[in-house]
């Protein structure tokens, strides 16, 4: 089996020599698949495992529930010139291979704590078949240390070798983007890793995928802080607008219309406002790291409970336009657009709302199919369908469906009078109202 620590660029730079090479990806969700199809194209042989058998089962039929049928196409491709193969046990997989990708995702619990569990098991099970001259990336947004003290030290105290001396241990933090599933391979990657060895064979490995630059960090922590102070500001940033907006709507004033005249000299300000898309667990990562190492991040902390107790404004605002209808949330139809994760705060928007005693669908243009079938009841297949006799819209998120709307056909196939209430800031209000709409929204100005 050939090694990959002491790699030479040579030695891959044609996608036939890439062949003799095996990378096991640890985990088949959105992360792990999308590895698996880059590194396949590019002409490594793939093995996928997941502790999830259904999972598998799926990837084996060339399918998965997170993509598009494009990215299906490829999958099945690609297992029939036998660069993807799938495999549920661990230690099988890891053996037959000279790369290790762990993808394995992080829980989240009803109070905000992260479980690592799953995590550190797979590690265990890594360590006990790894060989000399392999290289492990761990893909996963980390914790400040947690490279070092958990996943180094399990990998090494289950096998009996040592990182930077019989194998290579990097960093390769991945944020993805639902609404394009190639988006890791399209922007500048940064790895960080103990050694020059490992740094070295990761970079000429990941640069087969990657289409632009490759920055080299050497230092664990590094890296790690710096995925997460990028994250903390997002959040930040998220927060100010919300609390600007709601202010503006407060006011009389559009947040909108302020913000065109100081976005292009301050930065800060931003268009995006409401509830965020994605997972929670990422924000939480810094919270705990700072809880670990006896920091108090006010800021941060604060940002994310103003996010996160955004929904319970939300509410008010829609049972005020509902009013003017002459309606009340209970028992009311409402249908939402927007990006849909589990444990997220949208997710936890949709649950509040429903203990008021909505109604609720739901329509991600981008939903995972997987959801489809967990969620059925929630979620509508297509715009028409969710917007289908329904007494009230709420946009969360932006989708470039939202603004080709034609109000005048939304309103023929909504139960009149009818309320929008726009969180993304994207729609007009003048022509929603024109139509016969209750129009209100985040950072509008609120009727009286």
């Amino acid at each position: 089996m050939s090694l990959i620590l002491g790699l030479e660029p040579s030695e891959i730079e044609e996608k036939e020599k890439r062949e003799k090479f095996t990378i096991s990806i640890i985990g088949c969700r959105k992360a792990g698949i999308q590895f698996a199809v880059a590194f396949a194209d590019a002409g490594f042989r793939v093995i996928c495992n997941d502790d999830d058998q259904n999972l598998l089962q799926l990837l084996v039929k060339g399918k998965t529930p997170y993509f598009s049928r494009e990215i299906e196409s490829k999958i099945k491709s690609n297992i029939k010139r036998g660069r993807i193969r799938a495999e549920s046990d661990i230690k099988t997989a890891v053996s037959q291979s000279q790369i290790v990708i762990l993808t394995t995702f992080i829980k989240i619990n009803i109070r905000n704590k992260l479980n690592f569990s799953k995590i550190e098991r797979n590690c265990k099970k890594i360590g006990k078949v790894l060989n000399r001259g392999m290289l492990i990336i761990y893909a996963n947004i980390s914790g400040i240390g947690y490279i070092e003290k958990t996943i180094k030290s399990i990998l090494e105290d289950t096998s009996g070798l040592r990182v930077s001396e019989d194998f290579g241990l990097v960093y390769c933090p991945i944020q993805l983007n639902d609404k394009n599933p190639n988006i890791f391979t399209e922007k500048d990657l940064m790895i960080a890793g103990a050694d020059k060895d490992s740094l070295n064979a990761a970079e000429i490995v990941l640069k087969t995928i990657v289409k632009k630059e490759i920055k080299i960090i050497t230092d664990f922590k590094i890296l790690e802080a710096a995925i997460l102070f990028a994250i903390a500001n997002n959040d930040l940033k998220l927060a100010f607008a919300n609390e600007m907006a709601i202010f503006s709507e407060k006011s009389g004033l559009d947040y909108f219309e302020i913000i065109k005249i100081i976005e292009e000299k301050n930065t800060f300000f931003s268009q995006n406002i409401g509830i965020e898309e994605g997972e929670k667990s990422k924000f939480y990562m810094l919270l705990e790291s700072a809880d670990n190492n006896a920091a108090n991040v006010k800021l941060c902390t604060l940002a994310r409970k103003i996010n996160e107790g955004l929904g319970r404004y939300l509410i008010k605002l829609t049972q005020q336009s509902l009013r003017t209808c002459g309606k009340t949330l209970r028992r009311t139809k409402i249908s939402i657009i927007g990006s849909f994760q589990p444990r997220s705060t949208v997710s936890e928007f949709i649950k509040l709302i429903e203990k008021k005693g909505a109604k609720i669908n739901f329509y991600d243009p981008f939903l995972p199919k997987i959801y489809l079938q967990d969620y059925q009841k929630l979620f509508k297949r297509t715009f028409n369908e969710a917007v289908e006799g329904v007494d009230c819209l709420i946009i969360l998120h932006y989708h470039p469906k939202i603004k080709r709307i034609n109000f005048k056909k939304l309103s023929a196939r909504m139960k009149m009078p009818a309320a929008i209430i726009d969180f993304s800031g994207r729609l007009e209000p003048k022509k929603a109202e024109k139509a016969g709409f209750i129009f209100s929204g985040l950072g509008r100005e609120a009727k009286k």
